[in-house]
């Protein structure tokens, strides 16, 4: 199985998040990371479509950095943000986390419609790569709750 670099790009200059152009283990090690980055950004992108003008996403492989997503009018704008601030917090957020610093880049301006349409295309691509792999994907919640996310995106 193949799973081709996994990055949320705003910019040239700004990105987050990688997976390497290497094929996942025959174990499918790392599948649990990158399951959660898919359900967690199809979860944001759908909320974002409907009711949602701010989401904030933990990051999945770190305590302490987020992924922040304010809507306004036709774009998103995606900040990186460090908060030491974890517990009791869950991994989507909808206020404004009190204690933060700026990461290395902040509100990069990305049109919403583009956004939502690299959500979607990105994680449908993984999902169908995992359930040409192994057909009883079809029946994992995760998989499941994803399939829902992106299919009730409004674009």
């Amino acid at each position: 199985m193949m799973i081709k670099n996994v990055e949320l790009v705003c910019n040239e200059d700004c990105s987050y998040g990688c997976i390497p152009y290497l094929p996942i283990p025959a174990d499918l090690q790392g599948l649990d990371l990158l399951s959660t980055w898919f359900e967690q950004l199809s979860e944001a992108a759908m909320l974002l479509s409907k009711t949602s003008d701010f989401v904030i996403i933990n990051d999945i492989d770190s305590f302490n950095s987020w992924v922040e997503i304010q809507k306004s009018d036709e774009h998103v704008f995606i900040s990186h943000i460090i908060s030491e601030k974890k517990a009791g917090q869950g991994t989507l957020l909808f206020k404004p986390l009190s204690n933060y610093i700026d990461g290395p880049w902040v509100k990069q301006s990305v049109p919403i419609n583009v956004f939502l349409n690299e959500v979607i295309n990105k994680t449908q691509a993984f999902m169908n790569e995992l359930i040409a792999h192994n057909k009883n994907f079809l029946y994992v919640n995760w998989l499941k709750r994803t399939m829902h996310n992106i299919k009730n995106i409004d674009i």
